[in-house]
């Protein structure tokens, strides 16, 4: 199996102006002169790291890293600023990455992303498919309200894989709908008492964190206080609302995007999303190979899933450079 490339350093950062007050983080490393990748990373609210740089050869790659509104090191924060929930939207987010795309002077580019950041990389392909010379999405989510409900819901889904957990996600929240259930969380969340949004903050965090990988480290990842309640806040506020967009519209624009090639990879036992979400968008997709990898959950560090990412990355260069793309 093919590991991550090694680790490199950035070759520059930006703090690039959007619209209504927000200001987002921008990082390029790799070739300056490769093939441009932009990286949507997950969540919402998820933050760029730098594990996710490696997933692309460096001596090929404009490897393109931001941070989406609201979170990581752009501004306003939301765990800082409220505010920073104001005009953030799918929509805001699609527009915010023609923005990078124009600042950094790129005429079209390879859009990657993984988990939500797979519906964004959808959605800004929707939008502007001219701008999309290939796809790299990894842990399929549509956005549809069953994807929602599948990670969230107490009767079906991830709970049902993993009651235990979910008894923790659940406790202290009376609900009878995903809907009343991430709107008690969002309440915590929004609330005056610093402690008790950190606390539902970790506990909402953790359900994802502790079903992500088949083979869960002994040892929960650490993510900062300012970073959890970015993640945790963020969800509730797009899920909440129907992530921004209307039912099953991906799959209804998705004859916009049918002449970009693109691969769908995806852990045959993800929890966090669906399998059949990779398998439907597959099927709609005229140039999307699908790779439905072995013994993987959903994080994009187990083997069989950075594996597959590294050899999508490797063939869609070699097919950019043969179309002279």
């Amino acid at each position: 199996m093919r590991p991550l490339f090694p680790e490199i350093n950035v070759n520059d950062t930006y703090y690039v102006p959007v619209t209504d007050g927000h200001v987002l983080y921008v990082e390029e490393s790799g070739n300056r002169q490769g093939i441009p990748v932009v990286y949507c990373h997950g969540g919402p609210g998820g933050g760029s790291d730098a594990i996710y740089r490696r997933f692309y050869d460096p001596e090929v790659y404009r490897i393109i890293l931001f941070d989406q509104r609201g979170c990581g090191r752009s501004t306003p924060h939301c765990a800082a600023d409220i505010n920073a929930l104001w005009h953030n939207t799918t929509s805001d987010l699609v527009q915010d990455m023609e923005v990078i795309r124009k600042t950094l002077d790129i005429k079209n580019w390879v859009v990657a992303g993984g988990s939500w950041g797979s519906t964004l990389a959808l959605m800004y392909a929707i939008e502007f498919p001219e701008r999309v010379i290939g796809l790299i999405l990894r842990g399929i989510f549509l956005a549809r309200q069953q994807d929602v409900e599948w990670l969230f819901a107490d009767k079906s889904g991830a709970s049902q894989l993993f009651p235990e957990h979910y008894q923790e996600f659940k406790a202290g929240h009376e609900f009878d709908s995903v809907q009343e259930l991430l709107e008690s969380y969002y309440e915590q969340l929004t609330g005056d008492n610093d402690l008790v949004q950190l606390s539902a903050a970790k506990q909402f965090c953790a359900w994802e964190d502790k079903i992500a990988k088949l083979k869960p480290a002994v040892k929960q990842e650490e993510l900062s206080g300012r970073d959890t309640i970015a993640g945790a806040l963020l969800n509730c506020h797009y899920f909440t609302n129907n992530s921004f967009i209307y039912e099953c519209e991906i799959l209804s624009e998705i004859s916009r995007v049918q002449h970009i090639p693109g691969y769908i990879i995806h852990g045959r036992y993800d929890a966090v999303c669906k399998a059949e979400a990779a398998f439907t968008l597959d099927n709609a997709w005229e140039n999307g190979r699908l790779e439905i990898v072995p013994e993987s959950g959903h994080s994009c560090t187990e083997p069989g899933i950075t594996d597959a990412l590294i050899r999508a990355s490797a063939e869609m260069s070699e097919f950019i450079k043969l179309n002279k793309l």
